[in-house]
């Protein structure tokens, strides 16, 4: 019932997240016409991320889990509202996007670890991996309806007003998920009988995922991901209105593309358990790779649309088979500082990844740009395959 709460909840309000994502996305590309303008709000989000994810899986094993997503949530809720008052009075700038992208960024330093680590507390451990896959549904579902409502109010209200209107509906969705879990009554705290400090419960948890080759290996493959594999996504409003010239309307429904995609990549992860998880992820790593070079070369809108579902479908899977993966060989005492590195490899990278993308896509275009990820994202899996003929690497 608790998990039910939290999983319907979540769906409301990343719902209204995903079409803020959207919103602010277009609306940066309207004010600023520039690639590389996209890159650095995606860097500008993503560098606390990389800087503070550690010190947020620290905090999420030793915090009540429950108290310290609210915050968040609040936190989340403030920031899409001041988003759409500025945007709807007319007096919102790039500068202030950036501003609000890093406080979003520290807010999600703390809550990514702590979310991933609260699930165990909502469920048996043996229903563990199922839940993360439900958790994946919730957060990529989301996007079949989000992008599409946002791409539809922007076509309706026009550039500014459109995105500004999706901020303030985001800011109430948040609603559902403070109630779901002021709702939830849990003990989500861990107890200790001597806690260390910060700094050395970091070393202890970086320690153990170094020495254990299952989640070494798994983190280093979700770094490439995370660097490479998401180059498309900070890039799809120049694919929309430069590549298949479709527009606002057709950029939400790529995005919502991408949701269904991953809804059903993960929604087929839940239904089933892996006899060789690693072969697994690698077989989605590499088939990813290639329908994302696929995506990079079409020009034409239905194909690109139906790339989109196997792009976001594998990648989605992938994801929710390294996540299980890694949760099922790490111990309760140290869930969030693995989930934090977990959270770090997949987001940490992207200061690079989104600068990366937007300054090769003002160099040589958009697609050539995601031609080269895919190239990076499949060596990676190859890389990992020979590897794990070498020596034993993610136990079977």
């Amino acid at each position: 019932m608790a998990f039910r709460r939290f999983w319907w909840g979540g769906m409301v309000s990343l719902t209204g997240s995903w079409m803020r994502i959207t919103a602010l996305s277009w609306l940066v590309y309207d004010l600023t016409g520039s690639p590389l303008a996209l890159g650095a709000v995606t860097f500008a989000n993503t560098v606390p991320t990389m800087l503070l994810a550690l010190f947020g899986g620290a905090v999420a094993d030793r915090a009540e889990k429950r108290t310290l997503l609210l915050g968040t949530q609040a936190v989340f809720m403030a920031i899409a509202a001041s988003l759409a008052i500025l945007t709807l009075t007319g007096r919102i700038d790039v500068w202030q996007v950036l501003v609000f992208s890093v406080l979003g960024g520290v807010a999600a330093s703390l809550d990514m670890p702590a979310r991933q680590s609260f699930l165990l507390h909502l469920v048996s451990r043996e229903d563990l991996p199922n839940a993360i896959a439900l958790n994946s549904a919730m957060f990529n579902g989301s996007r079949i309806v989000g992008p599409a409502i946002a791409g539809a109010i922007i076509a309706q209200l026009g550039p500014r007003a459109g995105p500004g209107w999706s901020f303030a509906v985001n800011a109430v969705t948040y609603l559902a998920v403070i109630a779901a879990l002021a709702s939830i009554r849990v003990s989500s705290r861990l107890e200790a009988e001597r806690r260390a400090s910060v700094v050395s419960e970091i070393r202890e948890g970086i320690a153990y995922a170094w020495r254990t080759p299952a989640i070494r290996t798994l983190l280093g493959l979700l770094a490439a991901a995370g660097t490479f594999g998401f180059t498309y996504v900070v890039l799809l409003p120049v694919f929309a209105r430069d590549v298949l010239e479709v527009e606002a309307r057709g950029y939400g429904t790529l995005v919502t593309a991408t949701g269904i995609g991953s809804t059903a990549g993960a929604l087929a992860m839940a239904s089933v358990r892996l006899r060789r998880p690693l072969a697994a992820i690698l077989g989605l790593m590499a088939a990813f790779a290639a329908l994302l070079a696929a995506f990079a070369l079409s020009r034409d809108y239905p194909l690109s649309l139906a790339l989109q579902l196997g792009v976001s479908g594998t990648m989605t899977a992938f994801l929710a088979g390294i996540n299980s993966s890694i949760q099922s060989a790490t111990p309760d005492v140290l869930r969030g500082r693995i989930m934090s590195l977990y959270v770090f490899a997949l987001f940490g990278t992207g200061p690079l990844a989104g600068l990366l993308a937007g300054g090769m896509a003002s160099l040589w275009g958009a697609q050539v740009t995601v031609l080269v990820s895919a190239a990076v994202c499949g060596a990676a899996a190859l890389a990992v395959w020979a590897a794990a003929r070498r020596e034993a690497l993610p136990p079977e």
